[in-house]
């Protein structure tokens, strides 16, 4: 099965139209503003669907109905199935970089209660007072940044003390190097550009891990096929 070829598209159309329960009259002229195809192209394909047995065409006068046979309906859930295990199986999103040393504005902002309190209760650890800085390596890393950004949902809110407003974040949950549980977090408000990830753990990485500016270390984050494209959405919808 080619998924999503014209013949399956078809078959989605005439479903949505719920041509599975009923006969429904489809011009070849509005199958083919739909489908975006040539009017001809349209009628030859349900010529083919039909002399392939996966739908029912029938005249009613000068017009014609047409219906899902069972070899369409299946047809319908062979693409289902195959997008349904497709969206429910994990991704690994990547990111590769190598330690800098930051603005250790981390350090401050990590000690302020509303913050800790926030970290402790979402993240499920107690950050050590810092932020391990990454500078992201290639054009995928900084594109898998840029979706992770989007699907991060562990919200750190903002607040005010009557001074001034401090911005919020999102966090997403991670592993360094394979082996270290950290979260990646996105400041709102933050002096870096999408080619920099920072990172929150419990321990101090740098000293727990050995490791210096211009190290290599990579950031993997789990995640169902479906948070990601639902992420990656968002900016078609808006």
């Amino acid at each position: 099965m080619t998924l999503l070829g014209h013949k399956e598209r078809i078959l989605i159309f005439l479903a949505e139209r719920n041509a599975f329960a009923e006969s429904v009259e489809i011009s070849t002229l509005e199958l083919a503003k739909a489908l975006k195809i040539s009017q001809q192209t349209a009628s030859r394909l349900l010529i083919q669907l039909e002399e392939e047995g996966y739908i029912i065409r029938r005249r009613c006068g000068k017009r014609r109905k047409i219906k899902l046979a069972e070899k369409g309906l299946k047809e319908l859930l062979d693409v289902y199935l195959t997008l349904k295990g497709i969206l429910e199986r994990p991704i690994e999103v990547k990111l590769e970089g190598r330690v800098f040393t930051g603005l250790s504005e981390g350090a401050y902002y990590l000690q302020i209660p509303y913050y800790l309190k926030q970290f402790e209760e979402k993240l499920g650890f107690k950050p050590y007072p810092g932020t391990l800085n990454i500078r992201l390596m290639n054009k995928d890393s900084i594109m898998n940044r840029i979706l992770l950004e989007k699907a991060a949902d562990i919200k750190i809110e903002g607040f005010k003390n009557g001074k001034r407003a401090y911005g919020g974040a999102r966090c997403i949950l991670a592993k360094l190097n394979d082996r270290e549980d950290v979260a990646i977090i996105f400041i709102e408000r933050t002096h870096y550009g999408e080619d920099v990830v920072e990172l929150v753990a419990p321990t101090r990485l740098r000293e727990k891990l050995g490791l210096r500016d211009g190290d290599k270390v990579y950031v993997c984050v789990k995640l169902p096929s479906k948070n990601l494209y639902q992420a990656a959405l968002r900016d078609y919808r808006a």
